[in-house]
């Protein structure tokens, strides 16, 4: 195997490598339901871990907790590192780890590796779930010249703290034989494939075995809250809408009351009812369309422990607003390497989302039916006013 290129700089290497990160998923949750268990898993992990970096020539620069800092010489050897770990992972006892690979520069000294290679790699395993192995393009282009290697493609993502977007590729992890090539024009044998779902699928079909496949990201879940977010965006702003309609109509209603019609129940006292009737009307429809848009933020102090431990949701504002910055930004960056914490918190902010649009909705109906019936009642009443001046006019 050839080395990493490296070049000394006073007293640091900086190095031309590929980095692995390695996480298991979930580790905080199995940590406060198992300790014992949780301590295994991690063990057995870094056992399995270490005994494949003997096969791949990798080495394990540091150690975080449940998570694992690797570089090695080629971005293929990391590549089927990477893979072969995850088959073996899915073993009993099984060990639900995400894994993020990048190719670039890095700086070694004494006290460890670091440098932006290091961190975009433990960027892009944050977007992967239990079992997969996140790849950026920088890798992809170093083994897509090498048969047998399969990803899809998970599109460009913005990092945190990356200047540019980096286009990420999802490893295709099985056990399966290898299937028959069809090479269409313009491609060569012997080429690692970016597949999509529906190549991917037929791929599977011709394989002889059928296994657990791992990597390929449910892409229907992110799909799900995104749309589901995104109608409760819309279906909030139609609400404000509407109450903002009723603020109106009703104020101008108020207004016309109290610059004309005032003026002429001194001379027709029988035109008190109807516009009683009315100025009520407007009055409490004018009040429940004020409720339905008026802003409700929690003056209740949350702390970083209610977010781990799952009493307070760091996903709405008027939870996290009473959060030090600090807190903040480590419960979300705790919440996201947990994707299944995440998901659970996203559960329970559509939830909350949908009770507060529900009491928007519900007060902007009594409003609507207040100013309806109002309305008839008045118009009913301005007739009989009417038809009984006219009657004592003629008589």
């Amino acid at each position: 195997m050839t080395p990493p290129t490296h070049i000394t700089e006073n007293n640091h290497i900086r190095l031309l490598a590929a980095i692995m990160f390695v996480d298991i998923v979930g580790y905080s949750k199995m940590m406060q339901e198992d300790e014992d268990n949780a301590k295994y898993l991690r063990d057995h992990q870094r056992s399995v871990i270490e005994t494949y970096l003997l096969n791949y020539h990798g080495q394990v620069m540091q150690y975080y907790g449940d998570g694992t800092l690797i570089i090695f010489g080629s971005a293929l050897a990391a590549v089927k590192c990477a893979r072969d770990i995850q088959v073996e992972l899915i073993k009993e006892p099984t060990v639900p780890l995400r894994i993020g690979i990048h190719i670039g520069d890095i700086v070694y000294d004494d006290e460890g590796i670091y440098g932006d290679a290091v961190n975009i790699a433990s960027r892009i395993q944050a977007f992967g779930t239990a079992g997969s192995v996140i790849i950026s393009d920088n890798v992809f282009n170093e083994i897509k010249n090498h048969s047998g290697i399969y990803v899809e493609s998970f599109g460009e993502k913005k990092l945190k703290n990356i200047a540019k977007p980096v286009c990420l590729y999802s490893l295709i992890c099985n056990s399966l034989e290898a299937p028959e090539q069809h090479y269409t024009e313009g491609e060569e044998p012997g080429q690692a494939t970016a597949v999509n779902g529906s190549k991917l699928d037929e791929i599977l079909q011709k394989s002889k075995k059928s296994v657990k496949k791992l990597g390929s990201l449910n892409r229907g879940v992110s799909d799900m809250f995104r749309t589901s977010y995104r109608n409760h965006i819309n279906l909030s702003a139609i609400a404000d809408n509407k109450s903002n309609i009723m603020i109106s109509i009703n104020g101008i209603i108020i207004s016309i009351i109290i610059a004309s019609i005032s003026t002429r129940i001194l001379s027709n006292s029988l035109l008190i009812l109807p516009t009683a009737i009315l100025l009520i009307t407007c009055m409490m429809s004018l009040v429940y369309s004020v409720l339905a848009a008026r802003p409700r933020v929690s003056n209740e102090k949350v702390t970083l422990d209610d977010v781990r431990s799952n009493r307070s949701n760091i996903l709405f504002f008027g939870n996290f607003h009473t959060m030090e910055r600090d807190d903040f930004v480590t419960g979300i960056e705790e919440l996201m390497s947990d994707s299944e914490r995440l998901y659970d918190t996203m559960a329970r902010d559509l939830h909350g989302l949908g009770v507060v649009l529900s009491k928007k909705f519900k007060l902007l109906r009594v409003a609507y039916n207040i100013f309806m019936v109002g309305l008839v009642l008045t118009v009913c009443s301005f007739l009989l006013v009417y038809s009984f001046f006219s009657n004592a006019i003629g008589s």
